[in-house]
């Protein structure tokens, strides 16, 4: 198998001096769909924290692109391609979506920002008629859109998505995740994808990490986990 666009290995991390994820190990290759489930309070968000850099690394390695990336800060991480897109808080509320997709766009040239604003309209057109609305002013799933079009705007290599659908109404969620398999395969962005709606991320994702306390209870397939009657009825309430 080609070398994985991100290697974590034997990651323990948390919070100061309390520990969330123990020992967890896996890999994820260009251009997949890697989908994290479990209960709530499994550690799947630290765990995307920490990746990216916004948590205590007690010790364990990650490596992007086979570089260790394990202590650099966020900044640094997005510069090289690497994105993170939290559950809350990920628009500027208060203006309006253009300047939102414009601050997004601040190290481009005028021409090239222009260029990927209207890529990623393309993709989202809702908000292209709402360009002038304050991002305050959108529903749930347009904030979501906003957001993923901001991080998209810098053509990441890889991008973590933090239960993107999230309070969002069924029929809104499931159009956010087609849309999800779109950076897979229209823009060739690699996914990880925490989802609470863990029939859905497996059967879209490639592969799947299911996580408990904290710790790696599965890791392989996405369709092997979503036929595993036993974890699926025990850990994510899959009939």
């Amino acid at each position: 198998m080609d070398q994985p666009i991100l290697a974590v290995n034997s990651l323990n991390s948390g919070y100061g001096k309390f520990q969330v994820v123990f020992d967890v190990s896996f890999n994820v290759y260009r251009n997949e769909i890697f989908v994290i489930v479990g209960p709530n309070g499994s550690g799947k968000s630290t765990l995307l924290k920490s990746i990216f850099g916004l948590t205590t690394i007690y010790s364990g390695s990650i490596s992007y692109m086979g570089k260790d990336v394990t202590k650099l800060p966020p900044h640094v991480k997005a510069r090289m391609g690497i994105a993170y897109l939290p559950q809350t808080d990920n628009v500027f509320s208060e203006l309006t979506v253009r300047e939102n997709l414009m601050m997004a766009t601040y190290t481009l040239k005028e021409s090239e920002a222009r260029d990927r604003v209207e890529e990623v309209l393309k993709i989202y057109p809702v908000l292209r008629n709402k360009l002038d609305y304050k991002a305050k002013s959108l529903s749930g799933g347009e904030r979501q859109m906003l957001a993923l079009a901001m991080t998209l705007v810098r053509r990441p290599s890889i991008i973590m998505l933090d239960e993107p659908t999230a309070n969002l109404a069924p029929v809104v969620a499931r159009d956010l995740l087609k849309k999800v398999s779109i950076l897979r395969d229209e823009m060739g962005i690699t996914v990880i994808l925490v989802e609470q709606n863990a029939r859905a991320a497996l059967e879209m994702g490639d592969r799947a990490l299911l996580m408990v306390s904290g710790r790696v209870a599965y890791e392989g397939p996405a369709r092997s986990l979503l036929q595993d009657a036993e974890l699926g009825r025990r850990y994510l309430g899959l009939r």
